[in-house]
């Protein structure tokens, strides 16, 4: 297992992961370009939720990055080189192909990004997988999402299993001979209780949709209390926008939904 993990939760007393998707509409900032509204805004909020120890790791999404061009890129490498050992870095690329490919990918986000972990896509099989195995790496196979389409393909069933339980097994078989193989597993399915049972609670989970997406907080937590410090739930818009609900300052807005949601949080962990 990737000591990392356990390292910034038990620090931070807390498992919250900030997920970082700028939106140039809705950062209210006067930044001159794109690049410099994305880091104004974000290096704002991310130093005050650092300084309040209320999350323990970045997940900055490339796509929304990408978006924005080279302005977009340069502002994800700024982002990534400011928190790098500070917290832990999960640059969210989803990426996944044959092998050769997957191999430049994962120098992509591990040796030139500098990214402590990624999110990738295992349709492929093992063989695109393998690459983002990397000592000290964690690499998080997309299992069961929290997106509404989840349902159209992991939830069809393959023999007696759903699609989404066969890739939690293969998590652990990837597992096996390196520890660094996790899942994203999504809050707003009770899913994650079966995947638990398959993985016996030591593959990490990345868990996304507990925020604006309405996940059960309660339910994940109940879920995975048995190993905490290994996982990551993730909130974004909800954290990065919390202004548009409470009014004032994004960055005290920001601090005080990561407050709300680290007193659910802190109710499993033990320290």
């Amino acid at each position: 297992m990737n000591d990392s993990l356990v390292k910034y939760s038990k620090e931070n007393k807390t498992i919250l992961c900030f997920g970082i998707d700028p939106v140039i509409e809705k950062i209210n900032n006067d930044g001159a370009g794109a690049e410099e509204k994305i880091m104004n805004y974000y290096f704002e909020i991310t130093d005050a939720l650092l300084a309040e120890h209320a999350i323990s790791a970045i997940k900055p999404n490339y796509a929304y990055f990408a978006q924005y061009g080279m302005d977009g890129l340069s502002a994800l490498g700024n982002v990534i080189n400011r928190y790098k050992g500070k917290t832990y870095i999960i640059l969210d690329g989803k990426r996944g192909d044959i092998g050769r490919s997957s191999d430049a990918y994962a120098r992509e986000i591990y040796d030139f990004w500098g990214a402590d972990a990624t999110t990738v896509s295992p349709y492929m099989g093992s063989d695109s997988i393998k690459p983002f195995l990397k000592e000290g790496k964690t690499a998080y196979v997309l299992c069961r999402t929290s997106n509404e389409g989840a349902k159209d393909f992991q939830e069809l069933k393959v023999g007696r299993k759903f699609l989404y339980e066969h890739i939690a097994m293969k998590a652990v078989e990837w597992s096996s001979a390196n520890a660094n193989c996790g899942l994203v597993v999504g809050a707003t399915s009770d899913s994650i209780k079966r995947i638990v049972k398959i993985t016996g609670g030591t593959v990490p989970f990345l868990i996304p949709g507990v925020g604006s997406q309405g996940g059960d907080l309660e339910m994940v937590m109940k879920a995975i209390k048995d190993n905490l410090y290994i996982h990551r739930i993730n909130a974004s818009s909800s954290i990065a926008f919390a202004y548009e609900k409470q009014g004032g300052s994004a960055k005290d807005a920001a601090v005080n939904e990561a407050r709300k949601l680290n007193g659910e949080i802190r109710k499993y962990l033990q320290y």
